[in-house]
């Protein structure tokens, strides 16, 4: 004891002479997984977050009370393809060149997915792609197919209808109330339980990655469905869902008696009201069935533990004007068509959950190509210099609007701009035409897009600013992103054009673009 006294001294100066031991360093937070969750032609308000007072849709209410409602969103092309090539490229139709379905992209774009999966992501899908050529992968190291989309290496829908039930068993109706309207023949009963039907296949593969994925890295998965889009053939429960008697018709549809009632060859002008409020009850009774499965996504992310480290998004690639003004389905650059729900939740772990969940809603103008931005700065993944022309709307979440530019644009065959008071929407077809090719609304007096003021000398240079911005909108072509180690899609060498059987089966059938 006496000898260990006695050098004590010593190993107390020797340890003060050897260098602090570094402090450990914080392992950088892993970066989150995410689930977006998009429905094909859903119109912005069809939810009870939204002011619906009819349809059911108890867990989207939830994810936007959990999250953040854009109330004010827009895609910036309002039909299937063009539209999620925006989504994807954070870039405008006119400038990726996918402006219609039947259309690929001008020259190869760096696409979401091949971003995420070079920065280490698992990438999956389950669902509707809808791009052009459609055998290809796009970016996702796993495709379920709703129909023939994809390399074909995992099971698609109708095969497992074909091997459970039969060849075409899938769209075999029991009930279908208006045969003969070219609108109405949309709407029909499905034998088969719910269990089979397209969203829960769909939502089953979802839940299958889910318990199957690599837990080492962070996942991107892409719900798809289908659904509200039509037809509108449903399964029991959903069938018998909503009462059309009890559905109002829009303020905006005027049945004319001295026009027929049958619904137009393009199925886009309707005059019957006995349809609208049947189709708009199965569209409803398609949107609550999307939400229980929403509510399955979202309790097995519970469920699996993953909840806490997932960015979700839900949103639409474009709307459906659902009797509004007199029409349907898509297209056209009214808001039930061109206006999008669009709710995101932060990962509740992440630094960005204080900005995003807290049920807020914001009301400020945003567009979908603002989705991309967004998604990689919560996930840490840098976006090129050039070429992306969406913006976060991390900011918006934060409350910061200073310099937020309110205004939003969309095409097709129209263009449009929008600003927090008006529209102008310019249809060059029309240009000789009586009442001349512009359309301007002023949504603050005129929220239902009724009174055309473009004529009334009162509004000459709110008509002429917003023309010249349409303009110099259109006359913005930026260059394709470019990202070392991301190739872009479709892959060089890959020929870029339609599908053989689409193009022949669009050529039979003149209207078939605008059906889909």
């Amino acid at each position: 004891m006496e000898i260990f006294r006695a050098i004590l001294p010593l190993f107390i100066a020797i340890a003060a002479l050897w260098p602090a031991a570094s402090p450990a360093k914080a392992e950088p937070a892993a970066r989150p997984n995410i689930l977006f969750i998009m429905v094909d032609e859903m119109k912005w308000n069809v939810m009870g977050c939204a002011g619906n007072p009819i349809v059911r849709t108890p867990n989207l209410d939830r994810l936007a009370s959990e999250g953040t409602r854009f109330a004010t969103a827009y895609t910036v092309a309002p039909i299937c393809t063009p539209s999620r090539y925006s989504f994807f490229t954070s870039r405008y139709a006119h400038v990726h060149g996918a402006v219609d379905n039947s259309t690929p992209p001008r020259e190869p774009q760096i696409l979401l997915p091949g971003i995420l999966r070079h920065q280490g992501y698992q990438t999956a899908i389950t669902g509707k792609l809808h791009f052009i050529p459609n055998n290809l992968d796009y970016g996702f190291g796993s495709f379920w197919s709703f129909a023939n989309e994809g390399p074909g290496t995992l099971p698609s829908w109708p095969k497992y209808m074909e091997q459970k039930y039969g060849r075409n068993a899938e769209r075999k109706l029991v009930i279908q109330p208006f045969p003969d309207d070219p609108l109405g023949r949309d709407l029909g009963k499905l034998g088969y339980p719910k269990e089979d039907a397209q969203p829960f296949w769909i939502t089953d593969r979802a839940i299958d990655f889910f318990d199957q994925h690599d837990k080492s890295k962070p996942f991107f998965l892409f719900v798809s469905y289908l659904d509200p889009h039509s037809p509108s053939h449903l399964c029991e429960p959903y069938w018998n869902m909503y009462d059309a008697e009890k559905i109002p018709l829009p303020p905006t549809f005027k049945h004319d008696p001295s026009k027929p009632s049958q619904s137009a060859d393009n199925r886009h002008e309707v005059n019957n009201p006995e349809i609208v409020k049947a189709m708009t009850a199965a569209y409803y009774a398609k949107v609550t069935m999307v939400d229980d499965n929403v509510g399955r996504l979202l309790a097995k992310l519970r469920e699996t533990g993953l909840a806490d480290n997932t960015l979700i998004i839900f949103t639409a690639d474009h709307g459906n004007m659902l009797g509004d003004l007199n029409r349907w389905f898509k297209g056209a650059m009214y808001e039930g068509s061109a206006r999008i729900p669009l709710l995101m939740k932060a990962p509740p772990s992440s630094p960005f959950a204080a900005q995003f969940n807290s049920g807020k809603v914001i009301t400020n103008i945003v567009e979908n190509i603002d989705v991309m931005p967004t998604l990689c700065e919560i996930a840490g993944v840098a976006l090129p210099a050039q070429g992306i022309q969406g913006t976060s709307l991390v900011p918006l979440a934060a409350g910061r609007t200073d310099g937020w530019q309110e205004r939003a644009y969309a095409e097709r065959i129209t263009t449009m701009v929008r600003t927090p008071r008006f529209k102008l929407v310019r249809d060059a077809r029309k240009a000789r035409a009586a009442g001349g090719e512009y359309e301007l609304y002023d949504l603050v007096s005129d929220p239902f897009e009724t009174n055309n003021i473009v004529a009334n000398p009162a509004y000459s240079k709110t008509f002429k600013d917003l023309a010249a911005q349409m303009e110099s909108w259109q006359a913005d072509q930026p260059p394709v992103p470019v990202i070392a180690g991301v190739s872009p899609e479709p892959a060089n060498g890959t020929p870029v054009q339609p599908n053989e059987t689409r193009s022949a089966k669009r050529k039979q059938k003149k209207n078939a673009a605008v059906k889909e």
